[in-house]
């Protein structure tokens, strides 16, 4: 079944936390975790009966292992595996797959998803991304990412680069929104509740005929009164007024003749 042998990971943060759990739901059982924190290291090990190994003389032994680090920590662990024979992949949306060139064989397995360890997930409809420097690493990364999921891709460092960039624009700063909003509801004794039928509609559009279809509100309008009142609402957030501006703007330029508030 497995087109690896034994499979090591790297990390204990969020997105070394939901590897193990997926791999262990598809009864994957990963060969061992190195963890650097020997206190973090025991905490894993109670939370998900993974075995972890402070030194890397384990997860050299490994056949396929997975660096599932901060972008910035990724060549420090890499120039722990100059001798390792091999795959190793990184797990990072910005980093060139040639930051682990001094391992003999190396990859990327990327998926534009958010993780946390409190949350149990499952990548059965999540893309994932893969991409190995050798044809031959790309026919076995791919058969064993297909176990977790129906959506495996090919994808070069440039593309992961602009889905990674995609993703942040549309998730992270969709989620930035939602504090704002959440924060001008509080303000009122209102809960952002209220706005979960209208988030999950608009996205649901957006998929179904487009982003750029989907648009509504004042700015989509050209309704310049309301958009008026809206910012005497923010007089006191110069930040969050800042920031309706900007968007305001660029709504108005995009679909009124250039027009600017």
């Amino acid at each position: 079944m497995l087109q690896f042998g034994k499979i090591a990971i790297v990390g204990a943060g969020n997105v070394a936390y939901t590897l193990c759990k997926v791999l262990k739901n598809k009864e994957i059982t990963p060969y061992c975790v190195y963890v650097r924190d020997a206190v973090k290291g025991e905490k894993m090990h109670q939370d998900l009966g993974v075995e972890t190994v402070s030194d890397y003389e384990k997860v050299l032994k490994s056949d396929f292992l997975i660096i599932a680090v901060r972008d910035d920590e990724i060549s420090e662990v890499a120039s722990h595996l100059v001798d390792y024979k091999g795959l190793a992949v990184h797990t990072s949306g910005t980093k060139s797959s040639e930051v682990l060139n001094r391992i003999e064989r190396y990859g990327v397995f990327y998926t534009p998803f958010t993780m946390s360890k409190e949350r149990e997930v499952s990548f059965d409809n999540v893309p994932l991304l893969i991409y190995a420097n050798s044809p031959e690493d790309l026919i076995r990364l791919n058969g064993f990412v297909e176990q977790l999921s129906s959506k495996v891709e090919y994808c070069d460092d440039e593309q992961r680069k602009a889905i990674h960039l995609a993703a942040v624009f549309v998730s992270n700063f969709t989620n930035v929104m939602l504090g704002v909003g959440e924060n001008i509801l509080k303000d009122k004794g209102l809960a952002l509740d209220l706005m979960h039928p209208l988030v999950t509609e608009m996205i649901q559009k957006s998929f179904e005929i487009s982003p750029d279809k989907a648009l509504t509100g004042p700015a989509r309008r050209g309704d310049i009164q309301t958009i008026r009142d809206h910012e005497d609402m923010l007089m006191n957030s110069p930040k969050e007024l800042e920031i309706y501006k900007v968007l305001t703007n660029y709504i108005l330029e995009k679909y009124h003749n250039n027009e600017k508030l």
